[in-house]
This record gives structure tokens, sequence and C-alpha cells, in this order.
């Protein structure tokens, strides 16, 4: 695990939650964030997070090298969910795709900006120059929210993707510089959230 790992943030309203890498003891708990998740925006994961053998995998086959799963706690529960995933070689590999899912109890409340943040600087440490971010069309919210955090739509592909349940939907890709990043974290609002570093 990172050193920097556990971290404790501070969200808008004030209370505090932890994060650090998803292990493979924490399966369980990652399965019943999904079950947070209302079915309606369930339909919109690229996974099928209701079946318990699609975390069952990722936990067996976990490696950060190739996905980087950073997880937010409030005591033993885990509230949020991100993802970098990372081309290992080819033509892309200086390109990382993020996704992010938050629970309802903390949306809103500027932990999605927190996660990417962290992801933006693990795919700088991993080498990586660019984050692209999938969504359906339907994800308007997710959408708004990654183009706050400075991300840029670049192209739709119509009708390529389909839901949890078989209904067609256009594929939106937006993506972010993270040279542009780079340059102004010194003196932008990332990483203006507070942090201390937990002990034990």
């Amino acid at each position: 695990m990172a050193q920097e790992y556990p971290k404790e943030v501070k969200v808008k309203d004030g209370s505090t939650v932890v994060l650090r890498p998803f292990e493979r003891k924490d399966k369980d708990a990652l399965f019943a964030f999904f079950q947070t998740i209302p079915e309606a925006d369930r339909l919109f994961l690229k996974d099928n997070v209701a079946d318990p053998a699609v975390v069952e995998r990722w936990a067996a086959e976990l490696n950060y090298d190739r996905i980087y799963p950073l997880l937010a706690w409030k005591g033993n529960q885990v509230v949020a969910d991100a993802t970098l995933h990372k081309n290992l070689g080819g033509w892309m590999k200086h390109v990382g795709t993020i996704r992010i899912v938050v629970g309802p109890a903390f949306q809103r409340q500027g932990l999605g900006a927190i996660l990417a943040n962290e992801l933006f600087l693990h795919a700088l440490k991993s080498g990586l120059e660019k984050i692209v971010a999938e969504m359906m069309d339907k994800q308007q919210g997710a959408k708004k929210v990654f183009e706050k955090l400075g991300f840029r739509q670049e192209a739709v592909f119509h009708g390529h993707v389909r839901d949890q349940i078989g209904v067609r939907h256009d594929l939106l890709i937006l993506t972010k510089d993270l040279e542009e990043f780079w340059a102004n974290i010194q003196t932008h609002e990332y990483f203006a959230y507070p942090t201390r570093e937990m002990e034990g």
C-alpha cells in the first residue's frame, strides 16, 4: 500500500472520511457499498456490481500497476470508490481512465473531486500524461462533476454502449491533460481540502 495512506480528508460539511487503496479484505465492504447506490444509477455503471462475483473477481485480480483502486471510508463503511485504469503498454500507455462512484450520503460534498485529485497525483507518479473519463449520455450529473475538474468533452460515440438492462446509449469521452494539472497544482483549488496523516 502507498505510504501516504491511510489519509483523513474533510468534505464540505466538515465531516471526515478516510482514504486508502482497496485491499482483498475489503471486498465485502465494497460490495455492501454498491448496494447503497440506487438501482437506477447502477444501470449506468460499467460492471454489474449487483453480482458479488464481480467484486470477488476484482479482489482476486488486484494489481495496482494495472488498476489503482482508492476507497473512501466512514467508520467501517465504504462511502465512495474511485479507480485509475492504466495501459501497461502500446500506443496509449501514457493515458489512464478514471471512474468514480460516490454514495448518496456523500454526494455534493466534494468527495468526488478529492478522489479525482488523489488519482491525478497517482497518475503523474505513474508517468501518465492524460486522463480519460467515459460516461453514458444520461449521466449528466457525472459529466458536470468532471467538467468542474477541468475535463473537456472530446468525442461522442452514438449508440455505442448498453446499460445493465441492455438499453443502448451514446458514450461521452471527456479528457484532461495532466501537464496542465501539474502546472496549477500549487495555486489552484486542487488540494485545498484539509488533510492530515493518520497514526498507526
